[in-house]
């Protein structure tokens, strides 16, 4: 039988043991709390992206087996890359963040060339375009050369921080949905948001098996959750919807939304004191919402500024459309800070989308059909209206809830090649003659252009960090293969 002697040395010992794993375990704490302290955003700035796009251009695949934990990308850089609007609150937050990162911003960049890309849906795949006015490979175009062509931020020499964030086309459509999980994501404005909105759910199709699981709302659900188009995903209890509003306003006696939405009987006028109260009630309760309004903004749809301004009972016989323009995104942006949850809430404002007409306008036989290839970044590129950019730079900057700025103007300007030109129609050979001049240059086919959008919404999403794209990416479990991004 052991001595109390020896006890004591036995317990001793393991004491001792015991004290040093407690010292290493202590001083470990106490310098990941130092690190904490000095570089907080070791912690809180993480973004986590679980898988890239599937095709092998865009991607490698990772074995989880011997990397133990997913690609992180650190949202410092991505700092700058979606021309968050800075307001005074933002900009002094900024101001206390760490500089020592490089900013990278994801709408400066150049399209390259890349022979081997392949789209996130195949042309003539996607069921939603059906022959429609972006269903250009359906429609007959017979070169599919721009679908080659790649947005490349990080080629830029003066943006050296975009070499440490993922490369363009890492945009994970099941990831989104998973992130999207019971939320309600809403594109509002024009025909270039609606542009938009198809791109994001033929994106979304391909990457679902079942596409029983994509359902369209039945006619009769209420307008505020089917909105003008809507898809619903069952698997992620989400949807997607575009909603009509190009001046965001109210048009009284509207034309745009055709004869069976007339409100009232009476002279076509724009209240430029009162939100359009109808596609709001789309969007109000939207989780994240896109809005553009610029196209409708012309002389040829507003009358050339004569009769159709109101504002209460008094109507403008004249005012200058950017003037105009100004009134009503100030409208938008009170309704905004006053109606929508900020917490709950993204709002995201898409920028301008340049047009490329030769030889006259969209009404007046302008042409863009002999386009076959972008037109090269070595071209200045000339912001065809900055008076009017700059309205909508102040009017966002002005805005107490967050936006993110989505500044794809640049982007768009060397895109000639892209839009569907005679292809916005299945003619026949003798219609397509006649429609020569009357070429479609402001929208985008699909496959295409607005797909690095919804890219760039994507990165745009996952640097605000809001609600569930601030978290790790989902399903994720080491020992599984899933592809991922390559630096």
């Amino acid at each position: 039988m052991p001595s109390s002697h020896d006890h004591s040395k036995r317990y001793g010992s393991s004491s001792s043991v015991l004290l040093g794993y407690k010292f290493i375990i202590g001083a470990s704490i106490l310098v990941l709390a130092a690190i904490i302290f000095v570089f907080p955003s070791v912690m809180d700035s993480v973004v986590w992206i679980r898988e890239a796009h599937t095709s092998s251009s865009r991607s490698t695949t990772c074995d989880t087996a011997l990397i133990s934990v997913v690609t992180a990308v650190p949202a410092k850089l991505l700092e700058n890359s979606t021309s968050t609007v800075v307001t005074e609150t933002n900009r002094k937050e900024k101001s206390s963040k760490n500089s020592s990162f490089v900013e990278c911003d994801i709408f400066e960049g150049k399209w390259v060339k890349v022979n081997d890309l392949k789209p996130y849906y195949p042309p003539g795949s996607c069921p939603y375009l059906r022959k429609g006015p972006f269903a250009c490979y359906e429609n007959g175009r017979p070169d599919n050369q721009f679908l080659q062509w790649q947005w490349q931020w990080q080629s830029q020499q003066t943006n050296a921080g975009c070499n440490n964030i993922p490369k363009p086309g890492f945009f994970n459509p099941t990831d989104f949905l998973n992130r999207l999980r019971d939320k309600k994501l809403v594109f509002v404005g024009d025909s270039l948001n609606r542009n938009m909105y198809m791109s994001m759910i033929c994106m979304l199709w391909n990457a679902i098996q079942d596409k029983s699981r994509i359902v369209k709302f039945p006619k009769d659900t209420e307008f505020k959750i089917r909105g003008d188009l809507a898809r619903r995903y069952e698997d992620y209890n989400c949807s997607v919807v575009f909603v009509w509003s190009p001046y965001l306003i109210y048009e009284a006696n509207q034309t745009s939304r055709g004869s069976k939405m007339l409100l009232h009987q009476g002279p076509r006028t724009l209240r430029l004191d009162l939100i359009d109260e109808l596609p709001a009630s789309v969007y109000r309760d939207a989780d994240i919402v896109v809005f553009d309004s610029w196209h409708w903004w012309n002389v040829d749809k507003t009358n050339h500024g004569e009769n159709i301004f109101q504002e209460g009972d008094y109507l403008h016989p004249k005012l200058e459309i950017d003037e105009a323009y100004k009134k009503a995104l100030t409208t938008w942006r009170r309704w905004i800070d006053n109606s929508i949850d900020s917490t709950r809430t993204q709002i995201v404002f898409r920028g301008y989308s340049i047009s490329h007409y030769v030889d006259g306008k969209w009404n007046t036989g302008g042409k863009c059909n002999r386009e076959t290839e972008p037109i090269m970044s070595n071209e200045t590129y000339i912001n065809p209206s900055p008076s009017r950019e700059k309205i909508l730079r102040d009017v966002l900057g002005e805005l107490k809830s967050p936006v993110l700025y989505l500044n794809v103007s640049k982007l768009t300007y060397y895109r000639a090649d892209a839009h569907p030109s005679v292809y916005a129609k299945n003619y026949s050979v003798q219609e397509r003659i006649v429609a020569l001049d009357h070429q479609d240059c402001s929208h985008w086919c699909l496959p295409g252009v607005p797909d690095t959008w919804n890219e760039l919404l994507y990165a745009s999403l996952l640097k605000a960090a809001k609600g569930s794209f601030g978290r790790q990416p989902f399903g994720n479990s080491v020992g599984t293969k899933f592809p991922c991004i390559v630096p």
